[in-house]
């Protein structure tokens, strides 16, 4: 475990409860899904690529979409949003159907046959893993970052588009 996903655990461990935990806890994991998305994203000096990290709106599904995450991680994420909201609008929301969906689609993603489970769902330490697994991916991305792709200098584009006004015009 490196030491971003120690210190988290720590904070995490220091609070008080579930809904402590989950506020602190959901932010870091955007956060980090947004440093998965930089380190696996290749530069690309044709668009502004840290703004576009910092903006968009659910950095979880570029890491889904890059294939950083199982379905499973990528809804037990969604629903540990989903449960951190629910938890800001109400403080005594109940939310225990929502946490057994997400304790439901994460284990099962990690062993398909840990389907009868009769363990209490604990959205913490899904929160948790989910932050071990994702800084164990961004170490190995960061090991070894994607190669750009060189999109400059190919000529056979500039004939490509020249053929193509022609055959238009």
């Amino acid at each position: 475990m490196n030491g971003r996903a120690a210190d988290l655990l720590a904070t995490l461990a220091a609070l008080p409860d579930e809904r402590a935990r989950l506020r602190a806890g959901v932010p870091a994991l955007n956060e980090l899904f947004r440093d998965v998305v930089r380190a696996a994203a290749p530069p690309n000096p044709q668009y502004e690529r840290e703004r576009i990290i910092a903006q968009a709106p659910v950095p979880r599904e570029l890491v889904f979409l890059f294939g950083l995450l199982s379905e499973g991680e990528n809804e037990t994420a969604l629903l540990l949003e989903l449960v951190n909201g629910m938890y800001a609008a109400d403080p005594r929301a109940v939310v225990d159907h929502v946490a057994d969906e997400a304790w439901y689609y994460l284990r099962t993603s990690i062993d398909a046959q840990w389907q009868l489970d009769t363990g209490a769902p604990n959205l913490t330490a899904a929160l948790a893993y989910l932050e071990i697994v994702l800084c164990q991916r961004l170490d190995r991305l960061r090991a070894h970052p994607p190669a750009p792709v060189d999109l400059e200098g190919e000529p056979a584009s500039a004939a490509l588009l020249r053929s193509l006004r022609d055959d238009f015009t």
